[in-house]
């Protein structure tokens, strides 16, 4: 009698282990499948989502263990979320619980006998229960935890004409809500989905306004807010091309501000003909774009906004300025295009070694450079200044003029003279072999010509317009050609004493 009824409780044991297993198997099934659905995932097979970790032995239980069972409530939600389990079974004793499984032996991990835990993350955690029959044999059941995140949407609200705004979700890619809701703060609602991050809205009067847009999940519809108080007598800053630097023969670099962090289009004109897009985009407050420039063609460039209701809002027009530098044997000649709008200039300068060299007169457009440093390039550039940008023209590197480094081996000119009529060094004279042509030019402080060599007179005395000249020092110039024809000059001071 005792044995069959032993017999008759294993019996009726193995029944119940085997319902367990068989409800628990399709009630974490039907737990994957919608924490799959709920991370927009289609779900196919339980084994499919289990080889998202390493050996998820939530799959497949070993021989000689049994499937357990436990109940979790609030599984679904966004973090922090506080979740909390407990036994379900009759036959279970010596309860743990594993509430971030992550694969391979669930006995080598910390168990607790907690029956609540807070997740902080966003993610998909397993939990696994590992418990004894009353007869010792193992059993395990594993459940899943579907954590999300709530961080608060970011959106912009860009303000268009007759009380219209256009908004637009910024950081979705952070959050992944399933949708949005949004208050217009005047009593009206839209909510979209996650297909569509961006609503158009228009207002019955111009007063300021409060939105706020609150992220939603489905099914836990939970989330987080933000608000923002806008004015629809704000007038949009339109973009702006602040600066065109050429870098070199073909290519050249904008400097945009986009203040509204508008999607932009970049426009290009070549030489009279219309502006066509480039297919360029610019989405950053403030960015850096390369362009295609040619020497021998004029382009010119703007920016518009894609959004239709800010189309009208184009930048400035900045258009591309280059520099000729043309070296001779006495001076490089310094040259360069008027700009393509005269109207927009306010000032031109030519810099030499980032020093300013030369400013034009609005009908100046070359100059010639006779300074130089012997074997040291002279480096130019032209400099734009217009009502809205900076164009910066391609920079040049030249040597100094060669008459001012060739000059005669023989040629001398002294430092000192003393025009005292005492006989001895009272002429400023060129001393050494001269076999060509020679002109001597002598100023004074202020740099007018005080001497001026001819045929008969090749020798300064030291007087101004027949009066002796002050005691100080004088600049000189002296040109000389030689036999074939090659041209050196020298240039330096001389000290005048009495």
């Amino acid at each position: 009698m005792f044995t069959e009824k032993a017999h008759l409780m294993q019996f009726w044991e193995k029944l119940y282990h085997i319902r367990i297993v068989v409800l628990q198997q399709l009630s974490l099934v039907l737990s994957l499948r919608k924490h799959m659905l709920l991370m927009g995932v289609h779900f196919v097979f339980f084994s499919t989502f289990g080889q998202q970790i390493v050996d998820n032995q939530c799959n497949v239980i070993p021989p000689g263990e049994l499937t357990g069972d436990f109940k979790l409530v609030n599984g679904v939600g966004c973090a922090p979320l506080r979740v909390k389990v407990s036994n379900q079974q009759i036959i279970s004793v010596e309860n743990r619980y594993i509430f971030d499984y992550k694969g391979g032996n669930p006995y080598a991990y910390n168990t607790t006998a907690d029956s609540n835990f807070t997740y902080t993350k966003s993610g998909i955690y397993y939990v696994m229960k590992l418990s004894k029959t009353t007869a010792g044999v193992l059993q395990r059941a594993c459940r899943v935890v579907t954590v999300q995140n709530r961080t608060a949407p970011e959106f912009k609200v860009l303000v268009c004409s007759n009380g219209s705004v256009n908004l637009r979700i910024t950081n979705h890619a952070v959050t992944e809500y399933e949708e949005y809701v949004i208050e217009w703060g005047d009593g009206n609602v839209t909510i979209m989905n996650r297909l569509n991050l961006s609503a158009q809205y228009r207002y019955r009067d111009v007063s300021s306004k409060q939105i706020t847009v609150q992220g939603r999940h489905r099914i836990s519809n939970c989330g987080e807010k933000s608000t923002q108080t806008i004015s629809l007598e704000t007038i949009n800053k339109p973009a702006a091309i602040s600066k065109l630097e050429i870098l070199d023969a073909s290519a050249g670099e904008l400097t945009i501000s986009n203040p509204n962090e508008l999607e932009l289009e970049l426009y290009r004109q070549e030489g009279g003909g219309t502006f066509r897009t480039l297919g360029t985009t610019v989405k950053n407050s403030v960015e850096k774009v390369k362009v295609l420039v040619d020497t021998n063609r004029m382009f010119c460039y703007k920016i518009k906004a894609r959004d239709s209701c800010v189309a009208a809002l184009e930048s400035n027009v900045v258009c591309t300025a280059f520099l000729k530098v043309i070296p001779e044997p006495e001076a490089n000649g310094i040259s360069f295009t008027p700009y393509r709008n005269p109207s927009d200039v306010k000032s031109v300068a030519v810099k030499r070694n980032d020093v300013l060299w030369w400013k034009p007169a609005i009908n100046q457009f070359f100059k010639s450079d006779t300074e130089g440093q012997c074997g040291k390039d002279a480096c130019y550039r032209l400099e734009i200044t217009t009502q809205g940008a900076t164009i910066l023209s391609n920079r040049i590197c030249v040597g100094p003029p060669p008459s001012l480094c060739n000059l005669l081996g023989s040629l001398f000119v002294p430092d000192v003279f003393t025009p005292n009529g005492d006989g001895v060094n009272d002429l400023l004279e060129i001393k050494g072999e001269i076999d060509g042509e020679s002109q001597t030019l002598i100023y004074d402080r202020w740099g007018s010509v005080i001497f001026r060599s001819s045929v008969n007179v090749r020798h300064w005395n030291g007087s101004i317009n027949g009066s002796p000249a002050p005691a100080g020092v004088y600049l000189y110039h002296i040109k000389v050609t030689d036999k074939i024809g090659r041209t050196f000059i020298k240039r330096g001071t001389v000290s005048l004493l009495r």
